[in-house]
């Protein structure tokens, strides 16, 4: 007899008073409080000391069916009612029915009345739940005859599919047989609607999270992939088979023994990663918030190793069973609706051992991939080429085959010819590339694909797991190929049609973040990976390189556009020596824009392909003409300058003041902006001619942004001060392009946004900003006198530690050291890096940045105040300076309540109609 069962016994003594009433209620309570506070201390423990998820929810079931057993005991005996006929059964349903309670789940009851109901029925159920409010569970409950429980589960799915979990707790036992008896006849009998039902809850659902498995913080329960999904997979086998386990599929041959180990495996993983988010939480909380992630990934014993964090070791390990819950749920119900098609295998015949059952591709026997392993790549590629979905019975086939996919069949070049043909496909290539990546066999034929399966990345920036990014990323030239993207990206679009055996490139994305997760730099280790790989699936030498040279360099198009200064001569002529000719910069240019498209929502903007757009246009250029010097650079220059000069013509601008106005500019001022922007710019300063300061706004579409133009005289400290009024008027600042003019004047123009990432449309708000600038560039007041730390905007980032990195680079440019400074996104950032700039008597030519999630790079074109590059000695005292003003940011920031804050994004000024005019 346990403790707690003896502290119970004077409660029960044929004397006893009654235990409900006056002070002895609140006795019993604590003893109650007591004993669920016990047990669920000492199962936490367990959890801590590695218990099995199944045990621990297994566990907390057992423990409050023991309160809710000995509550009911006590009840009756205080009201003289037959414990074991009282009037009622006490049922389990939902979770808890299940037997599968978390730590802080709810506790779902059904009080089923007999035929007989009195006022001390009534009486006994109100003390009951009373008495569990007071416990503080977290309690669903309902009081219903057996008719109205027939009636309301025969009307409402959910109410249904909750009584389909009963279990039997305490009362009358009969009672309950005969509602089990009932439910089988009355509600059970035809199955077929509830089944049609929960398939499209379970729909309605996964479209609610985007049909996607991959979420930065998902909800385990919820999400595709989640318990729900597993949830979902069992009512349907205990409604349409009658069966109580879901062992007892196995011998109705509807899963394999493979398939039910991998359900129990995803479960108990599951499990146990919701009992430590409860036991975290200290409540119902089933959301892998970022917090979670790091902290659980600790307490389950992961660790950092080279290239690949704990926590995205764990999180690989959700996504990776998240992916075959996903598998097992969507094969199970296409067994489940094959039912209703067809019983045979034998269908119409299609070529060799394939055939067509209900219109998807199988085979005609089990041992056709035995036979032939070969046929494992033939079932993908003949169900692409016929436009056919691949039948269930075949995926499951596939997946028991797998230990066929040895070296041999890696290196059989029948094999080799199906893959390559299932790339150069005219139709599917993405769909078929996660078909094979669902049933394990893109993996096992590229072991080296197979190592970044489920692989994630720990940050705000990267939504999908590296496989799924590269699927996407193919998916995105296919949109490409297709013409569906053509009025957004009409260069990548003429590229895509025109290029020849596009099989390259889908090589170059398939392998492109292949070494993710091996240390150090990936496009090196994914550069060496492609030069192995590809020989074995029957590419040249020359073919071969081409790949592995669009793996090496897959990130320097993007880099360059996003982090250097393409008004700076140097910058381009670097990129197009780097590109070499016309084909590579061509495939590196489809090859970025797939890539940053498929990293997750968002991230792709306007400015970004105007950015990559202006990049590719002036290498073009350079490489098609041969102009590889800074005379030639003049050259383009100068091009730009009457183009521009036939636009303003346009629009009704004399050829002298156009002429007047271009004189002010320097070559890389031309080089840097599109005709279009030049003429916006004219437009923009013509209202304003002769003032000491124009400040003039725009909405930008594209870029969800505002941008802002600033002219006024210029001098030292100058984007420092512009920062700081910025920031003082909580505008978030996305992208700075610094210009100066030959009659020393500056033209700066500042992409910003309010602190909910819209753009700042607010008239009221814009003249505030105005204001604010005026009397700081105007000498009334100082930024640091008006900036404030305000509160998060985004709490998110707090769960992530991104050290701080400084380098510079005196080579890469001829006139200026390139300051590149990577730390964690916070409020003001941009201000307190150019305030100490400007303490430390650096010039701010121009500055770039970027933003990835809660990471930022800024990049700064720099001369010291006598116009020269700085010295080794200056910058390491820059550096130290800077690392000690962000280090005193981010400690403001945790001081005052602030958090991060958007301090920078890679945004810009893009190409825009001269319709689209900046209004002062």
């Amino acid at each position: 007899m346990s403790a707690f069962d003896r502290a119970l016994e004077p409660y029960l003594a044929d004397a006893a008073a009654d235990p409900f009433t006056g002070p002895a209620r609140q006795e019993l309570v604590t003893l109650f409080q007591t004993a669920l506070t016990e047990g669920r201390e000492e199962l936490h423990q367990q959890h801590l000391d590695g218990a099995k998820g199944r045990h621990i929810i297994k566990s907390h079931t057992l423990l409050m069916d023991a309160v809710l057993q000995r509550l009911h005991r006590l009840l009756n005996h205080a009201d003289g009612a037959d414990p074991d006929k009282p009037g009622f059964a006490l049922m389990a349903t939902g979770g808890y029915g299940r037997a599968e309670l978390a730590p802080f789940s709810d506790v779902d009851l059904l009080f089923l009345l007999g035929e007989t109901e009195s006022e001390s029925l009534n009486k006994r159920i109100e003390r009951a739940l009373y008495f569990l409010w007071d416990l503080g569970l977290d309690l669903g409950h309902a009081v219903r005859s057996l008719d109205e429980c027939m009636e309301q589960a025969s009307r409402e799915v959910e109410i249904r599919t909750s009584l389909l979990e009963s279990r039997f707790l305490a009362g009358d036992q009969s009672l309950f047989k005969t509602f089990l008896d009932h439910f089988a006849g009355a509600v059970l009998e035809n199955p077929e609607v509830f089944l049609e039902d929960k398939i499209t809850e379970q729909r309605q659902r996964h479209e609610r999270f985007g049909n996607s498995l991959f979420y930065l913080e998902p909800n385990i329960k919820e999400n595709p992939g989640g318990l729900r999904d597993i949830h979902t997979f069992f009512w349907i086998a205990k409604y349409r088979y009658r069966v109580e386990l879901v062992k007892e599929l196995l011998p109705r041959g509807l899963i394999t023994e493979e398939e039910y180990r991998a359900f129990n495996r995803c479960r108990e993983f599951f499990w146990r990663v919701r009992n430590a988010l409860h036991y975290r939480a200290g409540r119902r909380d089933d959301r892998l918030t970022f917090n979670h992630q790091v902290e659980i990934a600790k307490e389950f014993g992961y660790k950092d190793r080279p290239g690949m964090a704990a926590v995205e070791q764990f999180m690989r390990r959700y996504y990776q069973a998240a992916k075959q819950v996903s598998n097992l749920s969507q094969v199970f119900l296409q067994i489940y609706q094959e039912e209703h098609v067809t019983n045979t295998l034998d269908g119409d015949p299609v070529e060799d051992c394939f055939v067509l059952k209900g219109g998807k591709m199988t085979i005609t026997h089990p041992t056709a991939f035995l036979e032939k392993p070969a046929r494992l790549m033939g079932l993908f590629e003949i169900s692409q080429r016929m436009e056919k979905s691949v039948h269930p019975d075949a995926m499951r086939l596939v997946t028991q085959n797998l230990g066929l996919v040895d070296q041999n069949f890696r290196r059989d070049a029948e094999v080799a010819a199906l893959f390559l043909q299932l790339l150069n496909g005219h139709h599917a290539v993405a769909w078929v590339l996660r078909k094979m990546n669902i049933c394990g066999l893109l993996g096992r034929y590229l072991p080296e694909f197979g190592r970044i399966i489920g692989q994630t990345q720990h940050d705000l920036f990267h939504v999908y797991t590296v496989d799924e990014h590269t699927i996407l990323a193919v998916e995105e030239l296919r949109n490409i190929k297709a013409g569906k993207l053509e009025n957004e990206l009409p260069i990548s679009t003429v590229l895509m049609t025109d290029l020849r055996r596009p099989v390259i490139l889908y090589l170059g994305v398939l392998f492109h973040d292949v070494a993710k997760g091996r240390g150090g730099q990936h496009e090196i280790k994914g550069a060496a990976i492609a030069r192995e790989v590809c020989p074995r699936l029957g590419l040249d030498a020359r073919d071969t390189e081409q790949v592995a040279w669009l793996v090496e360099k897959h990130l320097i198009f993007s880099r360059t556009a996003f982090q250097r200064d393409l008004n700076d001569p140097q910058t381009v002529l670097s990129f197009a020596r780097e590109m070499g000719n016309i084909r590579n910069l061509d495939l590196l240019l489809l090859l970025t824009v797939a890539d940053i498209r498929a990293v997750g929502p968002n991230v792709w903007n306007g400015w970004k392909a105007n950015l990559l757009r202006r990049l590719y246009n002036v290498a073009a250029k350079v490489i098609n003409r041969g102009l590889f010097t800074p005379e030639d650079i003049a050259t383009l220059a100068e091009e730009q300058r009457q183009t521009a000069l036939v636009l303003f013509s346009k629009h009704d601008v004399s050829e002298e003041d156009a002429r007047a106005y271009m004189a002010r500019f320097y070559n890389d001022y031309f080089l840097g902006f599109d005709a279009e922007d030049i003429l916006e710019h004219y437009l923009a300063l013509r209202e304003t001619a002769g003032e000491p300061l124009t400040v003039s706004f725009r909405d930008n579409p594209e870029t969800g942004a505002t941008d802002v133009l600033i002219h006024t005289q210029d001098h030292p400290g100058l984007i420092e001060r512009i920062s700081g009024g910025l920031a003082a008027a909580s505008a978030s600042i996305l992208s700075v392009n610094a210009n100066t003019t030959k009659d020393g004047m500056a033209l700066d123009i500042f992409i910003i946004q309010d602190a909910m990432d819209r753009p700042i449309k607010n008239e009221e708000k814009r003249q505030n900003i105005k204001r604010t600038l005026e009397r700081i560039l105007f000498g009334h007041t100082l930024p640091e006198e008006e900036i404030g730390i305000p509160k998060h905007k985004e709490p998110k980032a707090d769960s992530f530690v991104v050290p701080t990195h400084i380098e510079w680079d005196n080579d890469y440019s001829d006139l200026y050291t390139v300051l590149e400074i990577g730390t964690k996104n916070r409020f003001g950032l941009l201000y307190t890096i150019t305030h100490e700039l400007m303490l430390q008597g650096a010039q701010i030519s121009s500055a770039k940045c970027a933003t990835y999630g809660e990471r930022v790079i800024d990049v700064f074109y720099i001369k010291d105040m006598f116009g020269l590059k700085l010295g080794h000695e200056k910058l390491r005292r820059l550096r130290a300076g800077i690392l000690e003003s962000i280090e005193r940011l981010e400690q403001q920031a945790h001081d005052e309540g602030g958090g991060a804050l958007g301090g920078s994004l890679p945004h810009a000024p893009h190409a825009k109609t001269p319709q689209e005019n900046w209004s002062d």
